[in-house]
């Protein structure tokens, strides 16, 4: 209150003395600090007082100025208005924590392309729930969401969650949380893919990538192998198509396949004497080629033909030899000299067709 006093006078004549006093009273000032309202934690927030001219306040708080509340609490301004006048008021800024955010994935290693699953495991009703993948998805929804990482690597996942009630956001990265093998690349080149029973060694070139274990079965029963670049003999007395399979495996046991065929061929081998003395002693009786592996039996053929190229002698069986006669009945002795002889075969593994000509001499 101010009080004034107007028309005053004092006389140092007098022991009676009389006056008027005027007093003037200003009324208080509507100080008003704001309704009293919600924060989320750590959220950043302004008080400003209204209805005087100054305003300080208690906490520590800078009328007007940003602050990030420690916890819930009331806080109280003083206002001074133009008079001087002082009044107060108080509001109460209540902190609600922000969501614990938290989630799990069904899996969290394994090999491309890993399908994930993730279910959102925060306390509360989320709404507005926003998923950050390190593969450069974004998914949203509450519950749980799906999807596929294509490519190798290590990858971040990040879940931002609104609680309903008070509106505070929540958010949570997991780092390097999903680990995605890259898939092996089963390769090999054998030395050979076509060898013969005389020299059945082949070594094997692994080219794979991605893969840290390996794994051969060389299709002919032999024990399997774990070397990186095995040698491998195969059967030697078993002519035939055998299927390689490489199994490359990598540290978390994704794996892939490769197979190659190698074919051991029975060799061919045969032998043609160039002379034969059938003059009934037993021995060298006979003109007979031999054949020992490499042809196909049911499919031979041998022509013996005169100096003028007629045909005197022919076999279907290659046990069979030539005594040197001909005609009906194969009674006749063919002269000494020199005859031509034709034989046509297929072989045994690949059916093709051979035709060798020479000559043999006949001397009694």
């Amino acid at each position: 209150s101010l009080v004034s006093v107007e028309d005053a006078s004092v006389t140092t004549c007098s022991q009676n003395q009389t006056g008027n006093a005027v007093i003037t009273v200003n009324a208080l000032p509507n100080v008003i600090a704001g309704n009293d309202f919600i924060s989320c934690e750590n959220d950043v927030v302004v008080l400003t007082g209204s209805g005087a001219s100054t305003y300080v306040w208690d906490n520590g708080v800078t009328n007007g100025v940003g602050f990030t509340p420690a916890g819930t609490a009331t806080y109280t301004v003083i206002g001074t208005d133009a008079n001087g006048c002082v009044n107060i008021d108080q509001v109460t800024v209540t902190v609600s924590p922000n969501p614990i955010v938290s989630f799990t994935a069904d899996i969290t290693s394994g090999c491309a392309p890993l399908t994930v699953t993730f279910t959102n495991t925060t306390p509360g009703t989320n709404s507005n729930c926003v998923w950050s993948l390190g593969n450069g998805t974004t998914l949203t929804g509450c519950g749980s969401v799906t999807t596929t990482f294509t490519q190798p690597g290590l990858f971040d996942v990040g879940l931002t969650t609104t609680i309903n009630a008070d509106g505070c956001v929540g958010t949570v990265n997991y780092a390097d949380y999903i680990y995605v093998e890259a898939v092996p690349v089963a390769s090999f080149t054998p030395s050979s893919s076509v060898i013969s029973v005389l020299n059945t060694q082949v070594l094997f070139d692994n080219t794979s990538t991605n893969a840290t274990n390996y794994q051969w079965d060389f299709g002919d029963e032999s024990p399997v192998s774990t070397e990186v670049d095995p040698i491998h003999n195969f059967p030697n007395l078993e002519p035939g198509n055998y299927v390689v399979e490489l199994i490359a495996t990598s540290p978390l046991g994704c794996a892939d396949t490769a197979v190659r065929v190698i074919i051991v061929n029975e060799e061919l081998i045969f032998y043609v004497p160039n002379t034969f003395t059938p003059d009934g002693d037993d021995y060298n009786e006979y003109f007979q080629p031999v054949f020992t592996s490499g042809y196909d039996p049911f499919d031979f053929n041998l022509f013996i033909f005169n100096r003028w190229g007629e045909l005197i002698w022919e076999s279907h069986d290659a046990t069979v030899g030539w005594d040197g006669t001909y005609g009906v009945g194969e009674s006749i002795r063919v002269q000494d000299g020199t005859y031509t002889w034709k034989i046509d075969f297929k072989t045994s593994m690949n059916d093709k067709r051979v035709e060798v000509v020479g000559h043999v001499n006949i001397i009694r």
